[in-house]
């Protein structure tokens, strides 16, 4: 038997960002994970350069590295560590990943972008990843978001 576990469905409370908006509260969480007897999948929903440690709302309410795709990639990779941590995963376990980048989107921020996500990542763990390059991202100030998927698997497997 599977069992659902969603990871901080408080996400955004109190956010300054949604004023304005009529929205109470984001309708997503963080993550979620499905246990099975086998593997455990997460799936971690899309982050952008927050501050997601931040110590008050405010802080985390607030986009870091403003005009640094490299800073910014950095801090959406603490952010989704945070949420793999919280269901017991790591960056070796992630399996896929999703990129959105803002236009203009150059050979150098994509540089950029891949050298922010070397101290992340093991060669031998490599997630498989796509990079797709948008108009906009939700929060004006976000040059990147990322999502990724992760599978534990269970007995050594």
């Amino acid at each position: 038997m599977a069992t659902k576990t969603v990871i901080n469905p408080d996400l955004g409370t109190g956010f300054k960002y949604f004023e304005g908006s009529g929205v109470n509260e984001l309708i997503h969480s963080a993550g979620v994970v499905v246990d099975t007897s086998e593997v455990t999948f997460v799936s971690c929903s899309g982050k952008t350069a927050t501050n997601d440690q931040g110590e008050t709302v405010e802080e985390r309410d607030t986009i870091v590295g403003v005009g640094d795709i490299k800073e910014q990639t950095s801090q959406v990779l603490r952010n989704l560590q945070g949420t793999l941590r919280a269901a017991g995963a790591t960056f070796d376990d992630v399996v896929r990943m999703r990129v959105f980048v803002t236009q203009p989107f150059t050979d150098l921020d994509f540089g950029k972008v891949h050298e922010a996500r070397a101290p992340f990542f093991n060669k031998e763990h490599y997630p498989a990843s796509t990079l797709v390059i948008v108009y906009a991202l939700a929060r004006p100030d976000a040059l990147i978001e990322i999502d990724c998927d992760a599978a534990i698997l269970k007995n050594g497997g």
